[in-house]
């Protein structure tokens, strides 16, 4: 069986044979966007504000797709019902287009290219929940600041991931030229300390993430303390709890940073409360039971 189904323009291909052009600017210059998320039961995760924040990316990098959220969400459907597997992993992609010649003008542009991946998504191995997992810092190269769109251009998420791989870790915290904590690679990150749950806020250069939104959302619900707060090292270093969220691992514990542990060094107890919170607002939202 194939790892992938993926669709091309509405055509439905393997891994073993699906092409796009060398001329794609997606290719060329990272010059596309793109959404990930994950399906329960063969249904498609919060998919309005996915789409919304891909026409949101689209719209930062001045690029107005000639598609629209329907038909993209039909070939999404068409996507995962191509799959065996209920529970999917999937990455939406849109490309500004071939471009007719080399060169940055968009105008040369013929036509963009939706491309979408659905592959099996596993569930998240125990141990995150009962170790939890090990982070190192890793100073980002670029000064991008705001709420970021999410791009093709992943080339510093790259460096800092295999920055944290060569150390022995599990992923890496990124540090903005001001020296602020923005975000692990694929993850947006948070902190606790005495009670105050505390997260960087999207002008240090974060991507609006929807759990993140979905968690600050909840936060407020419960009038438990938060704040979207600039963040440093120290502050993490010092933290009492320490964790992870993105659409497909939902919360995860960080126990070490920079081979020092956060807090006791376990997994902290408000962590796993505000995990079981998240769970419970995911079955509320689907009106089912899924953990």
């Amino acid at each position: 069986m194939d790892k992938f189904v993926i669709n091309i323009n509405g055509k439905i291909h393997s891994e073993n044979d699906a092409y796009i052009s060398v001329l794609d600017r997606g290719f060329l210059y990272g010059d596309s966007v793109y959404e990930a998320t994950r399906t329960f039961f063969k249904v498609p995760f919060r998919i309005n504000e996915h789409l919304d924040r891909l026409f949101e990316s689209a719209q930062k990098i001045y690029f107005d797709p000639k598609i629209s959220k329907g038909e993209i969400l039909k070939e999404i459907m068409k996507t995962i019902n191509h799959s065996p597997f209920e529970n999917q992993s999937i990455r939406i992609v849109l490309s500004r287009g071939v471009n007719m010649d080399l060169g940055l003008d968009p105008e040369l542009t013929i036509k963009e290219n939706l491309i979408i991946y659905s592959k099996e998504l596993k569930p998240n191995p125990d141990w995150w929940l009962t170790k939890g997992v090990d982070l190192v810092f890793f100073q980002k190269l670029t000064s991008s600041k705001g709420s970021l769109a999410k791009t093709g251009d992943y080339v510093e998420n790259m460096l800092a991931y295999h920055s944290a791989k060569k150390s022995g870790a599990y992923d890496a915290i990124m540090i903005n030229n001001d020296g602020h904590i923005t975000e692990s690679t694929t993850s947006n990150i948070w902190i606790i300390k005495n009670g105050m749950i505390k997260t960087p806020p999207l002008s240090d250069g974060v991507l609006s993430g929807l759990t993140r939104q979905k968690l600050i959302e909840i936060c407020h619900k419960k009038n438990l303390p938060i704040e979207e707060v600039s963040l440093t090292e120290p502050d993490f270093l010092s933290a009492d709890e320490c964790f992870i969220t993105s659409t497909s691992r939902l919360i995860v514990p960080v126990t070490m940073i920079n081979q020092k542990p956060v807090g006791n060094g376990k997994v902290g107890e408000m962590t796993m409360k505000l995990l079981m919170d998240y769970r419970n607002q995911i079955e509320k939202d689907l009106n089912r039971k899924i953990f």
